[in-house]
């Protein structure tokens, strides 16, 4: 597959992010045609290399200097932890590296670019025992070490990286490593289980499953490759991975090497299994666990490091915005981070009021020099951090950005309105209607999804976030929709609904699904945020059990502990949290709440059988209601 097509539908969203970034892919460095006395001063402007971890596993190392580097300069240096080889060979094509551009960008900005494939991948030897796991987090703290040895390298060591390696670098915090001096994770994971992979507690099976497949050619787990069936063809050849395999070190040993290392990667922990076996936040199985891949169990040892952080994050990026937003309430570090418009590394333009397009050159660049403005700060120079704390955010339907040190932001206040009769929402609680009931029914629809370019899709493919019209989709379930509102009405923050719901059939294992959208005086409607759980992890905590980190959010541990079926026949008080957002209802809009008992595009169906039915209450004495932060 030719380097284009590889750059336009990359492996995962990290790549789509360094070709995004990138702009364009710079030839490898030519080799010097020979000697000169000031160029045989000069160091090599790339090495391929193995470093030897404590344990003694030996990690594949790219090593990029600025052109002209020579004995005696000392260099800020960028680390990123690639899970998706930090580079490829394409025996037979081009000689172009996909890293050079990047590499380059941060040389002529006067930094090393250091970039690893995680042990267990790519040229990189070991087995993973668990993604995200503690052995493969060790090793950025090694690296540290090892970089800050190096008589090129100043002593610093700014982490970076894009949704995995965005996840390793906010990990390797926890580590307090002194050598690491800063950290700007970019579309990461703080919690894995609840912003990624089962947010409200449900798996999102179909979107995972094919990810779980690629991360097996990738490490030819179980014997895994392109050629093992009509799926992986089809993978490999959709995903740019025909015909290639991980750069090997240099010399002439480095292919054998490579491939030693490969067959290490065929006993690699299974993340599919992983995810359908953790249903529940306290899941362990031996060194795998949703406690080992979380940013929270580390807060204590990240907030004593006192390492400053930046990210950038976009709403409609899975569940990336409830990370930062947790980041923010549950860690003291100085710390700023955007969430703006973006799909999962900020290749595309994901404001669902606008025609989705990929980001311009300007806007890129605009993304890339906060990152390095940062690092100039505290990698290059060396500041100390100044305490501050900030959130920078795009309004939706606004266009507009804002800068708040708080959050819930200033001015904030609560407003409820109620599920009604006539499938509407009111401002104030309901009167019953004599002669009618004060329930609706919601059946299971097992084709009424959000589309395949949803927020639960980027965070693994790197596509666009687009929404079609839903009104059509809305026909088919549970509505209520306001009268205009009188004025605009910007809500910025987590919205909560709470529903009295009965189990009418094949309840037992169910969920629910919700929808907040927009309804334009033309009627398109509009999806902005969503919110899901299965019903087993209904129970609310106490409020002083929820920890910084989620205290935005409805108390709830998802413990196996906690989990109940649900009854059938008895009305259940259940309360879902919304996905954040920042959006405007614009004069004469209307605000809709949809219920949903499914969503086949994203999640697993509860029941697997696809067949429940429930009642929603309404009105007086059975109130269901969505309370929104609206500002000023």
């Amino acid at each position: 597959m030719p380097p284009s097509r590889f750059l336009r539908r990359p492996l995962t969203a990290l790549l789509a992010a360094v070709a995004a970034l990138t702009c364009a892919i710079a030839p490898a460095a030519a080799a010097d045609p020979g000697p000169t006395s000031a160029a045989a001063a000069e160091l090599p402007r790339l090495r391929s290399l193995y470093v030897t971890m404590p344990d003694g596993v030996r990690i594949a190392v790219d090593v990029w200097l600025p052109a002209g580097t020579t004995p005696g300069r000392r260099l800020p240096t960028v680390l990123e932890t690639e899970r998706y080889w930090r580079s490829r060979e394409h025996p037979g094509g081009p000689e172009n590296d996909p890293r050079a551009g990047k590499a380059g960008r941060w040389n002529d900005r006067g930094y090393a670019y250091v970039v690893t494939d995680l042990r267990g991948t790519g040229a990189s030897f070991g087995t993973l025992e668990a993604e995200l796991g503690t052995a493969l987090i060790n090793d950025s703290g090694s690296l540290g070490d090892w970089i800050a040895a190096q008589p090129w390298s100043n002593g610093r060591v700014g982490t970076t990286g894009v949704s995995y390696g965005g996840d390793t670098a906010m990990l390797a915090l926890g580590l307090r490593n002194h050598h690491i001096t800063a950290a700007a994770p970019n579309s990461y994971d703080f919690d894995p289980y609840e912003d990624l992979i089962r947010p409200g507690g449900l798996l999102i099976e179909p979107r995972v499953a094919v990810y779980g497949m690629l991360l097996r050619i990738l490490d030819r787990t179980g014997g895994t490759t392109c050629a093992t069936s009509d799926e992986t063809r089809r993978l490999c050849d959709e995903y740019g991975l025909t015909g290639t395999a991980p750069k090997p070190v240099d010399g002439p040993d480095g292919p054998a090497l490579r491939d030693a290392a490969r067959a290490e990667h065929a006993g690699n922990a299974n993340l599919v299994d992983f995810a359908r076996a953790g249903a529940h936040r306290d899941y362990a199985n031996g060194p795998q666990s949703w406690e080992v891949t979380g940013v929270a169990p580390r807060s204590r040892a990240i907030q004593a490091g006192g390492v400053p952080v930046l990210t950038d994050a976009g709403w409609l990026d899975a569940g990336t915005p409830n990370g930062v937003l947790s980041q923010f309430t549950g860690l003291s570090n100085t710390q700023e981070s955007w969430i703006g418009p973006w799909n999962h590394g900020q290749g595309y333009l994901a404001d669902p009021f606008l025609p989705s397009r990929p980001l311009t050159g300007a806007e890129r660049q605009q993304i890339g020099e906060r990152t390095v403005a940062f690092f100039d700060r505290y990698v290059k120079h060396g500041e100390r951090p100044d305490g501050e704390r900030l959130v920078h955010y795009y309004t939706l339907n606004e266009g507009t950005w804002r800068t708040t040190d708080r959050w819930p932001v200033a001015g904030t206040r609560n407003r409820r309105l109620y599920l009604a009769d006539g499938n509407t929402l009111s401002r104030q609680l309901p009167a019953p209607v004599p002669g009618r009931p004060d329930t609706d029914p919601l059946t299971l629809d097992p084709t009424a999804g959000t589309g395949p370019l949803d927020r639960w899709n980027t965070n693994l493919s790197g596509d666009p976030v687009s929404y079609p019209d839903r009104a059509a989709v809305d026909r088919d379930l549970l509505s209520y929709t306001s009268p205009p509102v009188q004025q605009d009405t910007r809500v910025t923050g987590l919205g909560r609904v709470t529903l009295d719901v009965t189990g009418v059939s094949g309840a037992s294992d169910g969920a629910l699904h919700v929808y907040l959208e927009d309804v334009a005086p033309d009627g398109r409607v509009t999806y902005i945020t969503e919110g899901q759980l299965a019903l087993a992890d209904r129970a609310v905590a106490s409020r002083w059990s929820n920890p910084d980190w989620r205290r935005l959010r409805t108390p709830r541990t998802y413990a196996a502990t906690d989990a109940a079926p649900f009854p059938q026949g008895t009305p259940q008080r259940v309360t879902l949290d919304l996905q954040p957002t920042s959006v405007l209802f614009k004069t004469g809009d209307r605000i809709r709440l949809t219920v949903a008992a499914a969503n086949p595009d994203s999640f697993e169906l509860r029941p697997a059988d696809g067949k429940a039915a429930y009642t929603i209450g309404h009105g007086t004495v059975r109130p269901s209601y969505v309370d929104l932060p609206v500002v000023g």
